[in-house]
């Protein structure tokens, strides 16, 4: 079997170690607000943990070449969505997450939704402005 083929994520023209990191950079804000240590909404600490990994998200999708950019983005979405489940459910008693498991995906799915249209659209800029300079 070819190595580049099975060194990538299932469904993605992703690197898993990408798609892991990517996924592992949303972790600290679920775990530290299901601890109590960082209450949701409650400032700079938490602003930074909730945004600064979709930033990132799209730094990669902007300038991150990909044959499928939208599907990329689409599988970490959802990979993220199932962590959150994980997490949430490791962390909460009394079944609780149970609850939480159709938001949770929401969230990762919207997530990769939104970041993989702007990959997408990077890709069609690159297209473009690839194609008027020749």
């Amino acid at each position: 079997m070819n190595q580049q083929v099975s060194r990538r994520f299932p469904g993605t023209d992703m690197s898993v170690w990408l798609v892991l990191v990517l996924v592992a950079l949303g972790l600290p804000r679920t775990v530290l607000s299901d601890l109590d240590v960082v209450a949701p909404e409650s400032g700079l600490l938490y602003y930074c943990l909730a945004l600064l990994p979709f930033a990132v998200w799209l730094v990669v999708a902007i300038a991150r070449r990909s044959r499928r950019p939208f599907l990329d983005f689409l599988v970490v979405g959802a990979s993220y969505g199932v962590s959150l489940v994980i997490v949430h459910q490791l962390m909460w008693t009394e079944g609780l997450a149970v609850n939480h498991i159709g938001i949770a995906m929401m969230i990762g799915f919207g997530s990769g939704l939104a970041v993989g249209l702007v990959g997408s659209i990077a890709n069609l800029w690159r297209a473009f402005s690839g194609r008027r300079r020749l």
